[in-house]
This record gives structure tokens, C-alpha cells and sequence, in this order.
């Protein structure tokens, strides 16, 4: 080879290697920015760093709802493969049959993510991990878990698969329970797996917890027994709710029957359904009470006036009304008493025309409670109605309008103290927070009244079955025909009681409700008020009661 063409070939060799330097120095700083970048958007990733949803607590801190960690298994078919020999061993692991895997891995080959198991048991986790199975990746996730499972499920609620509430506190407070997850970036291989943390680039908020009014131990006590009256009087349901008198907190709230929140399977809307906020019923003689209330602030009854029920019915156009029995002259006290249909009636036929639906307003009637649970009814007090006679009569006796239980126990709420209109609350607020008391009532004519119903739990009154030794108890029973295809039917009932103890200076207000009950006795006094005994001893047996409420 001649001098030239090594000359030649050493300047080609030399600009080459210049071309290369020129490169080096140009990816290094003119283009460093750009590789960097690049290399980041390949190699980083920003991931939602999951928060924990507040917890749901009793009033005694017991949880009624929390979140417990739970860990999901996914693969990337655009990088892993998962090998048919660990496919038996993985099912397994995973709990779930060899048959499913392979079609889940076969479903989403073509996918670059792909849930082997969602929200699987630290247990499940331990067997997966111990396999080492090459391609099977896992997260932390959190899943909300019910400790008191059924008992106190329709105040509680439930959240859906994502973590988001959907019934009960769980859906009424979700802003305040969920939080908001944060972001932290890291760095993957080119396999997909995490290698290490860059940055916590978003910190977690987590969800504020929520103290309940509830007891969980009454709550539980009133749960077993409606459950043990549907059983027994094999009804189709019954519900529950006690109040506080001093603060207007909810202490139990129950019904029968109930769901699981924790068993996917067991949440069927019939079940899920909170029957003391979302079903209004008529309620029948419970509403009397309210009729006198209107009768002695007309100024024309006071609680000895005298009222002629013979001979036990009488005609309002070509409606008849009738007692069980003839019981002749009684006084409006033994009209309550004695749950007179026909003189009640006759009182209400005396008053204004809106005299008994003003007393039903200002008590509360045709609003929700805002108790703090969604979905509460208003019920249905019909005002066109009363331009009727018979309107106005079958008003003041509780049939013409329907009320929801919760809203049968702030009406009656307003007696126990004393004529006052005092809010109701399921979740702890602080007693400057809650509404003010408004008097709507005449106190002379709540003492009147709470002496009828006393009367009414003791012989010859309708409930003494609501009687509690060693305490004095106010209330009245109701016994309603249901409505079907159109007519009241004579079979089917709804059976009510509400009740005030003790009378002196009451501490709760309880109402029990009991749809259809069946057998020969269906009556308010024989099947909702030993329930109400029941469950009010209970209360009474709790610690004394918060004052902080009482002068508001």
C-alpha cells in the first residue's frame, strides 16, 4: 500500500473519530436535556400512594367501620410471561381454580395489565410471595371492613369496590372519610419492576374519622330483639330508633331484617334499606296526641272536658267511624287513654280547620329530621284534605298522612322537653353547633298531655305491656290497617309504639314499629310495646346522661 493511501486512510480515521468526539460532546450538552427527559418518561413513573378512609367510631370509640390493608396481584403481558409449570401452584396460592388463571393470563395477553386477584388476605399475600413466581406483581390497597357486620349496618353503610360510600354515614360523609390519595415517583427497570423511590412528590391526605351518637352495646340489644320479634310474629319487618332527650342524639337505630356489608352477596336493596329514615307509614292513634295538643290550644278542651263516644260509632257523610266498644262519656284524658277513634273524631271536628295539621308542622311532620344519614323521607301530611270532614277526622287519628319512625320520635321529642323543638343527630357535634331549641309548644299543655300518657301505659290504658319497673313511662300505641290494592285490608297491620321515660324528667324517647305482624295478636300495645320495655331498660341502664345539651 502506498504512502497515500495510508495518509488517506489515517485522515478518514481522524475525521471519523472527530465526527464521534463532535457527537459525544453534542449528546452531552447540547442534547442532555432532551436524554434526560426521555430517559426519565421511560424509566420514571408517578403512582398513586393509596390514604387510609377515616374510621367510623360509636360514641364509646368502638369502630363500626375501618380499613384494613389488603394486597391485589396483576401482571404485564408486554413483559412477563408467566410459565404453564407455575400456573397450578399459583392458583392455589391465589385461591382460585387452575381454570380461571388461564383464562385471565389468555383474556389479556394482547393487554399490558391484568388482575390476577383483587383485595386478597395478608395470608394469600404470604403464599404468593413464598412462590416467587417469575411476572406476578402486587399492590397495597385498603378495604373497608365492618366490625359489628349486620347490627349497626343501615346507620354505618357501606362503600363499593373502589372505596367509595354508597349507603348510610359512609356515603353521607364521603368527602370527609375518603382523604385523598398522594403521588410519589419512581424509577422501573426495563422489566416493569419498581427499583427504587425518587420522590414523594404529593404527601397522602387521610380521611378524618367520625364519632357516631350511637351506643354499640344498645345498638346491638335492639337489634336482637326486633329481630327476635319478626321471628316471633313473623312480620315482615321492624325497626327501632331511641333518642337522648337532653342532646337529640341517636343512640340505636335499628331494623329487621338486615344485611352483612362485609358479604358482597348479602347487599340486596330490600335488606339495605334503613327503615326508621326511609319508610313513612301512617301511624295512627300515635298522632292523637298531637290532636289534643290542638284541642287544648283552642281553649274549648282542657283534659277533663267530657266527650260523649256513644254508642261507640257515628257517621261523617257516609263514612263510618266506630270504637272497639261502646265506651260512652269519657274525658279528653280517657280519649287518649282509651284510644277512642270516635272521640278523638268528634274533637277534631270542633277545631279549625288546619288546628291538628298547625300542631303536626311545628313539630316537625313535613320535614326531614336532618339527622345526618342521606336519604330520609319527609313523609306526607295532605292539607287538601282537610276542607273534608272526614278528612279532618281520619287526620286526628293518624291515617290520611304517613310519617317515617324517626320522625314520629323528634315529634314526640318536642314533649319530653317540654314543648321545645330540639334538633337530632347520628354523629357527634358540638353542642354550640347544633341548632337552638324553639319553643312551639305551651308547657302547661306538654304536662297535661304527659299525664294522659302515662295513663296510657298503666290499666285500663292500651300499653301497660310498655310498663319498666322502677320507672314512670309516658307513651302511646298505634295500630294500623295496611293498605291493599287500593283498600285497607283487615289482615295486614302496622303496629307502633312510642314512648317517653322517665316521665319526671325524661332521658329517652324510643319508638318501635313492627310491619305485619301476623296471629291474634297484632295490636301497637301487644307486639311494639314489649319490645319498647325491652330495649328502654337497656338505655336506662347506660351511664347518666350529657347535660351539656339540656339548656340550648
Amino acid at each position: 500500500m502506498s504512502a497515500f493511501r495510508y495518509r488517506l486512510l489515517f485522515v478518514g480515521l481522524g475525521v471519523v473519530v472527530l465526527i464521534l468526539l463532535f457527537r459525544m460532546f453534542s449528546l452531552a450538552y447540547f442534547d442532555r436535556e432532551f436524554l434526560q427527559a426521555r430517559g426519565s418518561a421511560i424509566a420514571e413513573r408517578t403512582i398513586d400512594v393509596p390514604t387510609n378512609r377515616g374510621i367510623i367510631y360509636d360514641r364509646t370509640g368502638q369502630p363500626l367501620a375501618l380499613s384494613i390493608p389488603v394486597y391485589s396481584f396483576w401482571t404485564d403481558p408486554g413483559f412477563d410471561t408467566i410459565l404453564e409449570e407455575d400456573v397450578p401452584a399459583l392458583a392455589q396460592a391465589l385461591e382460585v381454580s387452575e381454570e380461571h388463571l388461564r383464562t385471565v393470563l389468555h383474556n389479556g395477553q394482547e393487554t399490558r395489565f391484568v388482575y390476577l386477584k383483587r383485595r386478597a388476605s395478608r395470608e394469600i399475600a404470604d403464599a404468593v410471595e413464598a412462590l416467587q413466581v417469575k411476572g406476578v406483581r402486587f399492590e397495597t390497597e385498603y378495604r373497608r371492613y365492618y366490625p359489628t357486620a349486620e347490627v349497626a349496618s343501615h346507620i354505618v353503610g357501606v362503600a363499593n369496590a373502589d372505596g367509595t360510600g354508597i349507603e348510610g354515614l359512609e356515603a353521607a360523609h364521603e368527602v370527609q372519610l375518603r382523604g385523598e390519595p398522594g403521588k410519589r415517583r419512581i424509577l422501573r427497570g426495563r422489566d416493569g419492576r419498581r427499583l427504587r423511590d425518587i420522590e414523594l412528590a404529593d404527601p397522602p391526605e387521610f380521611g378524618q374519622d367520625i364519632t357516631t351518637t350511637v351506643d354499640l352495646g344498645l345498638q346491638y340489644l335492639a337489634y336482637r330483639h326486633l329481630r327476635t320479634a319478626v321471628e316471633e310474629h313473623d312480620a315482615l319487618s321492624a325497626s327501632a330508633v331511641v333518642v337522648e332527650v337532653n342532646s337529640g342524639e341517636i343512640l340505636a337505630m335499628a331494623n329487621y331484617p338486615t344485611f352483612n356489608p362485609n358479604d358482597m352477596t348479602d347487599r340486596v336493596p330490600a335488606r339495605m334499606r334503613n327503615r326508621v329514615i326511609k319508610d313513612a307509614y301512617e301511624p295512627g292513634s300515635t298522632v292523637k296526641p298531637f290532636a289534643a295538643i290542638a284541642a287544648m290550644e283552642s281553649r274549648k278542651f282542657h283534659s277533663d272536658s267530657q266527650i260523649s263516644t256513644s254508642p261507640g260509632f257515628f257517621h261523617v257523610g257516609d263514612k263510618l267511624i266506630e270504637d272497639p266498644r261502646d265506651y260512652g262519656t269519657l274525658s279528653l284524658k280517657m280519649v287518649i287513654v282509651k284510644s277512642s277513634q270516635v272521640g278523638i273524631a268528634k274533637v277534631a271536628l270542633e277545631l279549625e280547620h288546619e288546628a291538628v295539621y298547625d300542631v303536626m308542622t311545628r313539630v316537625g311532620f313535613n320535614e326531614v329530621p336532618f339527622s345526618g344519614l342521606p336519604n330520609e323521607t319527609a313523609g306526607i301530611l295532605r292539607v287538601e284534605e282537610l276542607e273534608r270532614e272526614i278528612g279532618r277526622a281520619t287526620f286526628a287519628f293518624g291515617y290520611g298522612l304517613t310519617v317515617s319512625p324517626l320522625q314520629l320520635a323528634k315529634a314526640y321529642l318536642t314533649f319530653a322537653t317540654g314543648g321545645k323543638r330540639r334538633a337530632v343527630t347520628i354523629v357527634k357535634t358540638p353542642a354550640r353547633r347544633m341548632p337552638r331549641d324553639e319553643q312551639v309548644l305551651d308547657p302547661d299543655h306538654v304536662r297535661s298531655l304527659m299525664d294522659m300518657l302515662q295513663a296510657v301505659t298503666t290499666i285500663p290504658g292500651t300499653a301497660p305491656k310498655a310498663a319498666i319497673e322502677g320507672f314512670s313511662v309516658a307513651g302511646k300505641t298505634g295500630t294500623v290497617r295496611k293498605v291493599k290494592d287500593g283498600q285497607y285490608d283487615e289482615n295486614l297491620h302496622i303496629a307502633w309504639f312510642v314512648g317517653i321515660t322517665p316521665v319526671e324528667s325524661p332521658r329517652f324517647v324510643t319508638v318501635v314499629v313492627v310491619n305485619e305482624p301476623k296471629g291474634e295478636v297484632v295490636s301497637g300495645g301487644g307486639v311494639a310495646a314489649p319490645i319498647f320495655s325491652r330495649i328502654t331498660t337497656h338505655a336506662l341502664q347506660l351511664a347518666p346522661p350529657n347535660h351539656l345539651a339540656q339548656e340550648r
